[in-house]
């Protein structure tokens, strides 16, 4: 029996359980960079600031500069030394989403043990968070937008229409692979580091990827997640998964590091909680907490999550090698397959 003493004590072990299974749950999350957090701190604004790199021009000289220079009036002039100051920038990431899910608890429930309740109590709430922070990134890479107010990062530079003809299977599926081949020249050429690299692809886009008798699919190696169980295969540097949840004529590639997910859990209350813990592990932060609802004269299980997601732009540099310092988007890109008499569609909640 797991009464209110049992879950006070067990529910470092519950949160523990709910990581757990976001970890094993997550598809498209898991291709991205995270940034978590046991306990939310205030962050003004509820703005998270991920540091990025300095970027700097260096200099270089004739190799004799040294021994500096004499005027024609036999006055020497000593060699000077350029400098830089460091300019590291910071990515801000707003924690825009409360992201839960309250489950008012029967007698029956509360009478499971820790372990059955984290099956069939604590198990299909994480899913539902999952399901939240997956939806958040399918509209990132849909819009292209980090403010829902901005103007969208997917330019001509980094996105793109090709269109195919359904009609010939075979000749559609070499279209997606040309495809493919050319977004993994595309981030190689914007020296986007090769390792680590996802594409992402809608159902009918895989489809016809997996229609195409020239593939060759590869098992995915490791402990079984959904991210494993969505993974196609392995092609020009990337591992392709299927998410439904973006247009299913589209395709992204990116390295991880294109996309921040930030989740902070927020505090456990002092006092009003029968029992609560938050925690942060394998890039993500939680916090449950089971209370009374006095709504329905109840208890309750209540777990939930601050977050917040956005791309990260980049300074670039000219044909000179010269840093720009007006940012964009560089590590990701998008295709939108368009055949033939049908339109791809968008992720809906």
């Amino acid at each position: 029996m797991a009464d209110s003493k049992n879950f006070i004590y067990e529910a470092e072990k519950l949160s523990a359980v709910a990581l757990a299974n976001i970890e094993q749950s997550v598809v498209l999350a898991g291709t991205v960079q995270k940034h978590p957090a046991a306990e939310f701190d205030g962050a003004k604004g509820h703005v998270v600031n991920v540091r990025r790199p300095a970027m700097l021009n260096g200099f270089d000289e004739d190799i004799d500069a040294g021994k500096g220079s004499i005027s024609a009036d036999d006055s020497y002039t000593a060699r000077a030394i350029k400098s830089e100051a460091l300019n590291e920038t910071v990515i801000g990431v707003k924690l825009d989403r409360h992201v839960y899910s309250a489950v008012d608890l029967s007698d029956a429930e509360m009478s499971l043990s820790v372990s059955n309740f984290a099956t069939q109590v604590a198990m299909p709430q994480t899913e539902a968070i999952v399901n939240k922070l997956e939806f958040m990134i399918a509209n990132l890479l849909s819009t292209g937008k980090n403010d829902s107010a901005g103007t969208s990062l997917w330019t001509s530079e980094n996105s793109s229409n090709v269109e195919i003809d359904l009609a010939d299977h075979e000749k559609a599926g070499k279209a997606v692979r040309f495809a493919i081949a050319q977004l993994a020249t595309q981030l190689t050429q914007r020296n986007i580091p090769t390792s680590g690299r996802f594409l992402v692809m809608g159902a009918q886009a895989a489809g016809l990827l997996l229609a195409d008798p020239n593939l060759s699919q590869v098992q995915a190696a490791g402990e079984a997640s959904a991210l494993r169980d969505a993974t196609i295969t392995r092609l020009h540097g990337f591992t392709i998964v299927q998410d439904n949840r973006i247009g299913e004529y589209e395709i992204y590639a990116y390295h991880p590091t294109a996309i921040q997910l930030v989740t902070r859990a927020p505090a456990v209350p002092a006092g009003g909680v029968a029992a609560g813990s938050s925690a942060a592990d394998g890039g993500y932060a939680i916090r449950w907490i089971r209370d009374y609802n006095s709504m329905t004269a109840s208890e309750r299980s209540f777990l939930s999550s601050y977050a917040g997601v956005t791309f990260v732009t980049d300074r670039t540099r000219d044909k000179q090698g010269k840093v720009v310092e007006t940012p964009k988007l560089i590590r990701a890109q998008k295709v939108t397959f368009k055949p033939k008499g049908a339109q791809g569609g968008a992720p809906t909640k």
